[in-house]
């Protein structure tokens, strides 16, 4: 099974890396790239994306407004320089991921492994 990826984040170069991560992993397609979360929600609604790969520092977003966007019917892998003990704070369940940036391509996978699960369930 493929799962389809959205990566929404404002750095370029956080953007390439996981664009590149996610072509080296045969279970990936992007789908969608952006640095505004608003362009995603219709994929995330009609069910065309699987896994949000999701900068929690995004410009012009609270930490309220990411708060209810990680509430929605979707796997969030959430990718950000702050470390997991603040990220937690952000309605941690487990459908959720967690990359700290830079992350290797070993932790990215090792993340998606962990994550798979909720993903299959998320799916189905």
């Amino acid at each position: 099974m493929q799962y389809r990826c959205a990566i929404v984040d404002d750095e370029p170069l956080a953007i390439d890396i996981l664009e590149s991560y996610i072509q080296r992993t045969s279970y990936l397609k992007l789908v969608k790239k952006s640095s505004e979360l608003d362009t995603i929600e219709h994929l995330i609604a009609e069910r065309k994306v699987d896994v949000v790969f999701l900068d929690v520092n995004l410009r012009g977003n609270t930490r309220d407004i990411i708060a209810q966007f990680l509430k929605k019917d979707c796997v969030f892998i959430l990718v950000t320089a702050y470390s997991s003990r603040e990220v937690e704070s952000l309605c941690w369940k487990e459908r959720q991921g967690y990359l700290g940036k830079p992350a290797s391509y070993k932790k990215f996978v090792d993340e998606m492994e962990r994550v798979i699960p909720a993903v299959k369930i998320a799916v189905t």
